[in-house]
């Protein structure tokens, strides 16, 4: 799958959009989210319309800031288990997710993301790259790099073209 041009179809009506990144700063290729989030807060202006959220460890604690920004569409990206080579992406459901994410979550990501889906009735997309390394270390793998810069600056361009 094309994400940028995943992304393209989803944000074409440039809904009021949430970018969630969740992962552990401390276990190298885990905080792809979190190093996503700190790209796009370098590039993206602050707006009524947009909503960065670098989540860490613990999502859940987010839910209310989420529903108060009501968004029309979020996005999640978090390092997931996919069986795939590192820095590879998938768009994944919730049920997909099971197994394949870290323990480093407080509460399961598949639970969070059905229950705001539930809670507000907006689609919640989940981006999963695949990491190379999740043991103890300060950065990202080079694959895993190159992959969350280039997600990155396929978001920028988007948003910056519709917002």
């Amino acid at each position: 799958m094309d994400i940028k041009k995943y992304l393209q179809e989803i944000l074409e009506p440039a809904p009021k959009l949430a970018i969630m990144g969740v992962g552990s700063v401390l276990k190298a290729d885990d905080a792809a989210g979190m190093v996503l989030i700190e790209m796009l807060e370098q590039q993206l202006p602050a707006s009524d319309q947009l909503l960065l959220i670098a989540a860490s460890t613990a999502p859940e604690n987010f839910t209310g800031v989420i529903k108060d920004f009501a968004p029309e569409r979020m996005l999640v990206v978090d390092a997931a288990h996919i069986g795939g080579k590192s820095g590879e992406i998938r768009l994944l459901e919730p049920e997909e997710i099971g197994g394949m994410t870290f323990s480093t979550h407080m509460l399961p990501l598949p639970v969070m993301i059905n229950y705001l889906r539930q809670e507000r009735y907006y689609p919640v997309d989940f981006i999963g790259i695949q990491p190379r390394s999740t043991e103890t270390g300060f950065s990202l793998s080079q694959e895993v790099y190159q992959t969350v810069k280039q997600l990155a600056k396929s978001l920028i361009e988007i948003i910056k073209e519709k917002y």
